[in-house]
Order: C-alpha cells, then sequence, then structure tokens
C-alpha cells in the first residue's frame, strides 16, 4: 500500500490523501483552504482514480471535490448527511467567494450525480480494497474511514471523541490497524472540561441578558449553531433565543435526519423555542429585546452575524461570545485580540463586552493522545491537518510515549506501508 499526502501537511487545510493498493486508488477528502482566495490541493487526475472517499462536508475536506468532475469523473462515497451538507456548502461558497473558483455548480451537480450514500459500518468493496465509515463525532454526517487490503489503514478526517449535546464522540472500535493517519489540530492544547465550559457560558449569558443586554454568538452553520443552542434549550434559558441565516437551514436538514443526532428530542425542543429570524425588519426588531442571537458566521465574516455584531457593537450592556478557534486575520480574531470590528473598512473599538468560549468540536490534547494510546506499538502513524509545529509534536509524542512509528509526513511524498 502507498500513501501520498496532497494537502493538509502542516498546515489546517486542503485534506487529501491518495491511497494506492495493487489494483485500486482511492482519494481519501479533496479540499480547499478557505482563506480570501481559496488554496487547492495538489493536482490529482481524475481518470486516474477508481473512487474518492469525502469524510465530512467542511470545505478544507471537500471544497476542491468538484475539480474532479469536470468529466464524469469517480464515484464519490459519503454519508447522506454529509452529501446534503456539501451541496449546501459548495453552492454558498460560489455564491459568495469573490475570487475565481475554478469549477460552477455544474461541476457540483455532476459530483453529486456521481455520489453513492454509505451508512456507518456498511462494506464498500472497491476491486482489492474493503472500505468503512465510522462514526467520527465532528460534526452530523462525519466519517473516519477504515480501508482494508493488504494492510488495514484507519484515516480520522476531523474527529471528536467526546459526547456533546448533538453528537456522541467518535467511534473508536477500530483499533487493530497497521496504519493510522490522524488529525493534530490541537494536538498542543487541552480543551476545558465541557461541563465546566458550558456552566460558564450559561452563567455569562445570563448575566448579560439580565442586565438588559443582547448576547450575540457568532456561530458556524454547520453543527456549532445547533450545539449552542441545544446547549441553551438543555440548560433551560429562560429568555429569548433567536438563530438566524443558515443555522436554520441546517438545524430543519439535522431534523430530517434523526439517524445523525444523539439527542433528536433536544434538537426538536430547540425547533419549538427558538425564534427564526428572517428579513432586515425582524433583525431589527430582535435587537430591541434582551436575549441570546445564535448564528453564522462563526468568525464573522459575513452572514447575519456581522450586521448583528455591528448594531451592539457600541452598547455597553451587551456582549459577543465567540465560540469557536478564530483563525489570523479574520473579523472575529480581531476582536478577540484588540477588541476591533472593522467597519466600512475602518477598525473601530468595540464597547460591547467580548468573551471567547472554545466549543471544539475537534479532540484536544488530552483525548488526541488517549486514543494514539489504543494502537498497538509499532503501528505507522502519520500525523497531518494541524498548524505549526502540531503535527511534528503529536508524532514525536507518538514515538516516544507509545513507541508507535509516527511521523509527520511532507507534502507530495508517497509512503509506502
Amino acid at each position: 500500500m502507498e500513501i501520498t499526502f496532497l494537502g493538509s501537511v502542516g498546515e489546517v487545510g486542503k485534506s487529501a490523501i491518495l491511497i494506492k493498493t495493487e489494483k485500486a486508488r482511492i482519494l481519501l477528502d479533496y479540499g480547499i483552504k478557505p482563506n480570501d482566495e481559496p488554496e487547492f490541493p495538489a493536482h490529482v487526475a481524475p481518470k486516474d482514480l477508481d473512487a474518492v472517499v469525502i469524510t465530512h462536508a467542511h470545505l478544507d475536506h471537500s471544497g476542491a471535490a468538484p475539480l474532479l468532475y469536470m468529466d464524469e469523473g469517480p464515484k464519490l462515497y459519503s454519508t447522506s448527511m454529509s452529501l446534503e451538507t456539501c451541496e449546501i456548502l459548495l453552492e454558498d461558497f460560489l455564491r459568495l467567494s469573490g475570487y475565481y473558483v475554478p469549477y460552477e455548480y455544474l461541476e457540483v451537480e455532476y459530483m453529486l450525480g456521481r455520489a453513492k450514500r454509505v451508512y456507518y459500518r456498511e462494506p464498500l468493496k472497491i476491486k482489492d480494497v474493503e472500505i468503512e465509515l465510522l462514526d467520527a463525532g465532528h460534526i452530523p454526517g462525519s466519517a473516519q474511514v477504515v480501508i482494508n487490503a493488504d494492510k488495514r489503514l484507519l484515516f480520522t478526517g476531523d474527529i471528536n471523541l467526546i459526547k456533546t449535546r448533538l453528537l456522541d464522540g467518535a467511534d473508536v472500535s477500530q483499533t487493530d490497524v497497521d496504519v493510522v493517519i490522524t488529525e493534530s489540530t490541537y494536538a498542543k492544547e487541552a480543551h476545558e472540561d465541557r461541563r465546566e465550559l458550558e456552566r460558564r457560558f450559561i452563567e455569562e449569558c445570563y448575566r448579560v441578558v439580565e442586565d438588559g443586554g443582547v448576547v450575540l454568538v457568532p456561530a458556524f452553520s454547520v453543527g456549532r449553531s445547533q450545539e449552542i443552542l441545544c446547549i441553551l434549550v438543555a440548560h433551560n434559558f429562560k429568555h429569548m433565543l433567536s438563530t438566524d441565516g443558515m443555522a436554520v437551514k441546517l438545524l430543519d436538514l439535522y431534523l430530517r435526519n434523526r439517524e445523525f443526532i444523539a439527542n433528536y428530542g433536544l434538537l426538536e425542543k430547540v425547533r419549538k423555542r427558538v425564534n427564526i429570524v428572517s428579513g432586515k425588519r425582524e433583525r431589527k426588531r430582535v435587537l430591541e429585546h434582551p436575549g441570546v442571537i445564535v448564528c453564522p458566521a462563526g468568525m464573522l465574516k459575513g452572514g447575519p452575524a456581522a450586521y448583528y455584531a455591528q448594531r451592539i457593537a457600541n452598547d455597553e450592556s451587551s456582549a459577543i461570545f465567540l465560540v469557536s478557534y478564530q483563525i489570523p486575520g479574520t473579523p472575529g480574531a480581531l476582536l478577540v485580540s484588540e477588541k476591533k470590528l472593522m467597519i466600512n473598512g475602518e477598525e473601530v473599538p468595540v464597547k460591547a463586552r467580548v468573551e471567547h468560549f472554545l466549543f471544539s468540536s475537534h479532540a484536544g490534547q488530552k483525548e488526541l493522545q488517549a486514543f494514539l494510546r489504543s494502537f498497538n506499538p509499532g503501528t505507522k502513524v502519520f500525523t497531518v491537518h494541524g498548524d505549526g509545529d502540531s503535527c511534528e509534536v503529536l508524532a514525536n509524542w507518538a514515538r516516544e510515549e507509545c513507541s508507535l512509528d509516527a511521523v509527520a509526513p511532507s507534502l507530495g511524498m508517497t509512503y509506502e506501508v
């Protein structure tokens, strides 16, 4: 078996891994790095591929895949939830991108036409390879990939190992493997205990709202907005809850796909409890009442959250609570580091309170280390999907602490296992 790393090496973004066996060539993910000007992974010829497997719908794992479907293209495999979410995110990406994207809606349509929906733990045969998808616990529909050929390989994709309000943690039953390709996003950072994080978040929401303010929670439309709403409803938050934008579309998608949701009853309560905002007039009205507004974009790069943030920026009684990692250079990162918003091209000081609660959908340092301890000494491990030296740090730890044959791979390199 040969493994070639076409992206996501020493960085978060452009996930793309080519697996070659005696008879088959399988591409695991084909994502972009969604900067202002999107970056794409190394080229792979569609005619050379027998299959593409997409672990989940986030653009850093799926955003380059339509490039493979300028013509007929290979068969594509993913969960039904990931395919539906891909359609929403790819169309939104094309609509909003200010830069040239080398594919159009037609290629997205062709790609989805070549797609086959796969259930978790459903065996899938491609030439001399058997593939199985396992729940990754990252977002609804996310998957790990097990490849059985002359060697047995596990690719984590993006993985979350703890139970959240929306999802159970990842399926970690498949530890008898020869090769592991693991994400390294938080290899150097331990996450706060989830229960304590929820308690602090709810307490601070009450503090602001009961003083007459509005709490804006900028959150990703896929998974994070719904998770935050589930947390608020699970804690019986007494005040007005609102959501807006694409978060509503994803909430309704999840309600149509209950098999991918751990606590479907809680999500139903969210839908009944939350105020759905639509249109400028209603956005103005919702700001007139104390409450919590949860909506995208999670890093304040557009979406209704950018509008709400500008409206409450000067209100000392209100607050902006960020709930995800903020990529350097984004409006959210500027807000966290300098307490400023970019308004009409100028950096404007923000009087509203600003707090950062990291509700991550990735495994933290402690969880990644426990996960790697579950594999047999000598197992080959490749660490990917980590910024800076995160991949190197995790590989070094795995070698020293677990006696794993771990390496942070190089871009474009092929490794025989």
